[in-house]
């Protein structure tokens, strides 16, 4: 059965696990009172607080790793609905942001791990669970939110973080195409105009829908796309989904 380690003040959550790798197993995950630098995608970082759940887990040799991402999403949607039956439907900004009433309460960073013959990944989740609007103001980050600004309830972080997991990993055992259908009813992206960020520029396009690898299918002037979250960022032409 796996573990859920909670400490009370780490660096990262993610980094823990690296650094603690050969004593862990597969499913086990980490936890903090305090993550003092945490970072999301693109090396976005974190403003430390105890107001949020930084939760890590480690997935040894996951059959589907290019899904893992997409799965933590799904996984964290799903666990937000179980915490009330008056939740407001969570929804993820493609790839795997999760938006509560048009606000970003949860981020999500995975990250692999190559040992010799071994393809492990950390799932990092961060989840704002009782910041005030004050708080991601004076931070700048006018649209982030937290559970009890949009829910108007406080989670039990070690329920939420435990729930996390097992949908987690129960996910990453399938393979992405098994779970698109319940990811593009999720997913937020779909069925609007969005600027498509890159090294090379940025570009409009209509986005259209999930393919079966789980990239995202875009349409523009020269026709139908596919775009993938490692090369490019998707930001909304109206706001932030």
């Amino acid at each position: 059965m796996s573990r859920l380690i909670t400490l009370d003040e780490t660096d990262s959550t993610n980094s823990y696990i690296r650094a603690h790798l050969n004593e862990l197993e597969d499913g086990d995950a980490v936890t903090a009172l305090l993550q003092t630098a945490g970072r999301g995608r693109r090396e976005h970082s974190w403003s430390p607080d105890r107001e949020m759940l930084p939760l890590s887990v480690l997935l040894r040799q996951p059959p589907h790793p290019e899904a893992v991402s997409l799965c933590a999403g799904v996984a964290v949607c799903n666990a937000l609905k179980a915490l009330s039956p008056d939740f407001p439907a969570p929804g993820i900004k493609w790839p795997n942001d999760v938006i509560v009433s048009g606000f970003k309460v949860c981020g999500i960073l995975c990250e692999s791990i190559c040992t010799g013959y071994r393809f492990d990944i950390i799932c990092g989740v961060g989840v704002n669970l009782s910041q005030t609007r004050a708080h991601f103001d004076g931070i700048g980050l006018p649209h982030a939110a937290s559970i009890e600004q949009v829910a108007g309830i406080v989670p039990d972080r070690q329920a939420l973080a435990r729930d996390i997991v097992r949908r987690l990993t129960e996910l990453c055992r399938k393979d992405f195409v098994e779970i698109r259908e319940e990811y593009s009813s999720l997913c937020l992206t779909t069925g609007r105009e969005v600027r498509l960020i890159s090294e090379n520029g940025e570009r409009t396009a209509f986005a259209q829908g999930i393919a079966e690898n789980g990239f995202l299918i875009c349409r523009d002037d020269s026709g139908e796309f596919e775009v993938n979250s490692g090369e490019v960022s998707v930001r909304g032409l109206m706001g932030y989904v």
